[in-house]
């Protein structure tokens, strides 16, 4: 079987694929939402300046990652807590949206996911600081889970009962330091060492990746 391959959605075949995915995970899956077009008036009101990241492996799409760079518009999680502070000096996306298909979640497709973004919010967008607003872990005390704590997300605000899902999950917002991330890749030990390293062994990404070009090439 051929690795995954990553496309930023730009043709209706593609955007389809990503509402396909949503009703998929969202709606049947993890009944967060009675209808794909739910969102339409909260999260979707971005999508003018998003990007959604693809994954497909062998044609079919199996998950996705919404990339949301800051701008006059906001990004979602100004609803939740103030990012005044953050934004001095620093370059923001948010990260939201990460879904895969239940058959395609123990091949690692979310990891490598959040990874395109990661790559492509560098080289797109220069960012220093990644945001997102993440179901809290229920068997792990209503924090973060360990995923987004061992690449080194911290709780920004949190946790709070996101009414903009059904049932109003708790969720928590949280911020990744990039730069300080990279650095701690370096010297970090055992499975977190690991992780950081899947993640940031070739930053600052000096290669402008396949989808940063792509994207700058739509501009």
């Amino acid at each position: 079987m051929a690795g995954p391959e990553f496309r930023i959605a730009r043709t209706r075949q593609e955007q389809a694929d990503v509402l396909r995915l949503r009703d998929a995970v969202y709606v049947q899956d993890q009944q967060r939402l009675a209808d794909v077009g739910d969102t339409a008036s909260s999260f979707d009101r971005f999508d003018t300046q998003s990007r959604y990241i693809v994954g497909y492996q062998d044609g079919a799409a199996v998950g996705t990652i919404k990339v949301v760079p800051d701008s006059p518009a906001g990004l979602p999680c100004d609803g939740v807590t103030d990012l005044a502070t953050l934004r001095t000096g620093n370059r923001l996306v948010e990260f939201g949206h990460l879904m895969t298909l239940p058959e395609a979640r123990s091949t690692g497709i979310g990891m490598a996911l959040m990874r395109e973004a990661l790559v492509h919010s560098v080289c797109t967008f220069r960012v220093t600081h990644i945001l997102g607003d993440f179901f809290v872990d229920d068997d792990g005390g209503g924090g973060l889970r360990d995923f987004y704590t061992g690449i080194g997300f911290l709780p920004l605000h949190g946790p709070y009962r996101d009414d903009r899902f059904q049932d109003a999950p708790l969720s928590m917002v949280a911020v990744l330091d990039v730069p300080e991330a990279a650095r701690r890749s370096a010297t970090e030990e055992g499975r977190t060492g690991q992780l950081l390293r899947f993640f940031f062994h070739d930053y600052p990404f000096a290669k402008e990746s396949a989808l940063a070009n792509a994207s700058s090439a739509t501009r």
